[in-house]
């Protein structure tokens, strides 16, 4: 009688574990498809983004609305001590401030803005968001952001 308990008990267990690996059961209510990304261990890259999405340059190649690239860095175990913006096929990394919380943001400066325009041409550039914790981990966003520059044709109507 005893054997059959414990093998009752062990195909309730077996089962009930089914289940919620069949339904995602998570311990967080309303979490999401990007809770199941945050590591347990070093920093997590979630949520980055572009603010305005395209670039747009005046004709003194001056940003009509001043970039910013947002992300948060989730790390449960040790402190996040360094963030940066990295361009991918171009030598150019804009260090990321922590704003408050999670989030960090990185400016686009004016010289980083002209050093990356092309005159009458928006240009797409793909950048990925590096995180450093106090323990050295290092980590990488997994999937590129483009950032278009749109700068404008500034050799019409220049006179000799």
């Amino acid at each position: 009688m005893k054997k059959l308990n414990q093998n009752f008990i062990l195909v309730a267990l077996i089962s009930m574990g089914s289940l919620l690996a069949l339904n995602g059961c998570s311990s967080m209510p309303g979490a999401t498809e990007s809770s199941k990304e945050i590591s347990a261990t070093g920093p997590t890259i979630l949520n980055v983004r572009l603010e305005p999405s395209t670039v747009e340059l005046n004709r003194n190649l001056q940003a009509i609305k001043q970039p910013e690239v947002m992300a948060d860095v989730k790390d449960f175990r040790s402190k996040v001590t360094h963030v940066t913006l990295k361009f991918r096929h171009v030598p150019m990394e804009v260090a990321m401030q922590n704003i408050g919380g999670t989030t960090w943001r990185a400016i686009l400066t004016p010289e980083q803005l002209q050093t990356l325009a092309v005159s009458g041409k928006t240009i797409n550039y793909d950048a990925t968001i590096s995180a450093r914790n106090q323990e050295g981990q290092v980590v990488e966003s997994s999937s590129p952001i483009t950032i278009a520059i749109k700068a404008p044709d500034i050799s019409q109507n220049v006179t000799s």
